[in-house]
């Protein structure tokens, strides 16, 4: 198995370990890190995108440079950061456009991460891939990941930007 390989799987294992662990709140039963979580927003109106990827986040996906404003024109706003393995990561905030109402190519499959409705494409032609993520019933987040070599681990990426993120968008719809 080649090392690039075993980086994913053990990735993989972590992230899932983290994200299904926990704690439960006694106050609504959501899982979640006792002292850590920040309060979830009720809308993304005035959520900033460069504040859904904290410090420790950062650092688990090796970002070492500050954010700055991602490229997506039809989003509401947008962030952009250099990920540890050369790939960018861009997320977009869409405050007026819900998940279902997005028109999304062919090809799109239905995802979720933490229980939040997804859909996800991934581009062969520039290796790369986007993830649709439900934030409320009329607003959505889009995390593309690209400028790589292979779309898995851009799917890969995004999903790890997508984990990271989840916890600061409004509770699931």
């Amino acid at each position: 198995m080649s090392p690039r390989v075993v980086l994913l799987v053990a990735g993989l294992f972590l992230l899932t370990a983290c994200s299904s662990g926990g704690t439960t709140s006694a106050a609504d039963g959501t899982p979640g890190v006792s002292g850590i979580s920040p309060e979830r927003p009720a809308s993304l109106d005035g959520v900033d995108p460069c504040t859904l990827i904290d410090d420790r986040g950062r650092a688990a996906l090796g970002i070492t440079t500050a954010p700055h404003n991602g490229v997506n024109v039809s989003a509401t706003r947008s962030c952009g950061w250099l990920l540890g393995d050369d790939y960018y990561a861009t997320v977009s905030l869409f405050t007026q456009v819900g998940l279902d109402d997005l028109a999304l190519p062919a090809g799109t499959t239905a995802t979720s991460v933490g229980g939040r409705a997804g859909k996800k494409i991934i581009k062969t032609a520039d290796p790369g891939c986007s993830l649709y993520l439900a934030a409320t019933a009329h607003s959505a987040v889009q995390i593309d990941v690209d400028q790589g070599k292979d779309a898995e681990i851009a799917c890969y990426d995004a999903l790890k930007v997508a984990f990271l993120a989840d916890g600061r968008l409004p509770a699931t719809p």
